[in-house]
């Protein structure tokens, strides 16, 4: 077993890439999938606080070798193991990001799938978590700001030779004159895996410290995750619940069945 990692990026704060990476990886592990999420934005980590979790080392500390990578990963929901950041300065301040690849190639053999959250934007240290990714996922929002960011991400990694796994549009139905998908595709040259509605209930989920996947698991967002997570583990699941409002009709909603398996 040799875990097949994937890096998840995108060119511009504020798109939700850090709330992809945990429920992406919570779905794979839902899915009986080996699989560890690693929180490689040493600058400004949050998983760890997002999962409500105590730790005590951290990727941090790794990199800076004062701790086993063993000692690091933490259980998270799902059984998925999670790799977290340290959020103090003095950590920061001590750690080499060189030793992130061997760090990352010593624990592969270990696991299915390893997601790596990058740092948003272009940096030594987005750019050396690209380098490690066997295919990139980027997330962006519908909006030309964002696909400004992408497009840089896009270019610097094709040169690196980078495959793309493809793009999720992230917070659709926010703004009135969206970029639209044929847009977004034509300028980047890759299919788009999900558009993902704004959901009130990502947040009610940070604030529960539990992944959408987990704590609201038939809300649209849910479903777009889980499927995308289908099509990274090559498998078929079977279609879902989940609760789609209905403002035509002015009811306060109704139950429809998403199919989970891409057409």
């Amino acid at each position: 077993m040799t875990a097949k990692i994937y890096t998840i990026i995108s060119g511009k704060g504020g798109t939700g890439s850090t709330t992809a990476v945990i429920s992406i990886g919570a779905a794979l592990a839902g899915f009986a999938k080996k699989t560890l999420i690693v929180d490689a934005d040493l600058g400004m980590p949050t998983i760890g606080l997002m999962l409500g979790l105590e730790t005590k080392a951290t990727l941090h500390d790794v990199l800076s070798g004062d701790a086993d990578v063993r000692d690091a990963i933490y259980d998270g929901p799902n059984n998925l193991k999670v790799l977290p950041g340290s959020i103090s300065l003095h950590s920061f301040m001590n750690t080499d990001p060189g030793k992130l690849a061997d760090l990352i190639e010593s624990i592969r053999e270990k696991f299915e799938f390893i997601l790596i959250d990058s740092p948003t934007g272009i940096s030594k240290n987005s750019l050396s978590v690209v380098s490690l990714a066997d295919e990139i996922i980027q997330l962006m929002n519908p909006d030309i700001a964002s696909l400004a960011g992408a497009m840089k991400v896009k270019a610097i990694s094709d040169s690196m030779g980078k495959q793309f796994f493809g793009v999720m549009v992230n917070r659709t139905g926010v703004i009135n004159n969206e970029l639209s998908n044929e847009r977004i595709e034509t300028t980047l040259g890759l299919k788009i895996l999900e558009n993902l509605p704004e959901d009130p209930n990502v947040k009610n989920s940070v604030a529960f410290k539990a992944p959408i996947v987990v704590k609201y698991p038939g809300s649209p967002v849910s479903v777009g995750f889980n499927r995308l997570s289908a099509e990274i583990a090559g498998i078929k699941v079977p279609a879902i619940e989940t609760f789609v409002e209905d403002k035509s009709k002015q009811k306060k909603g109704k139950r429809t069945l998403l199919s989970m398996n891409r057409k």
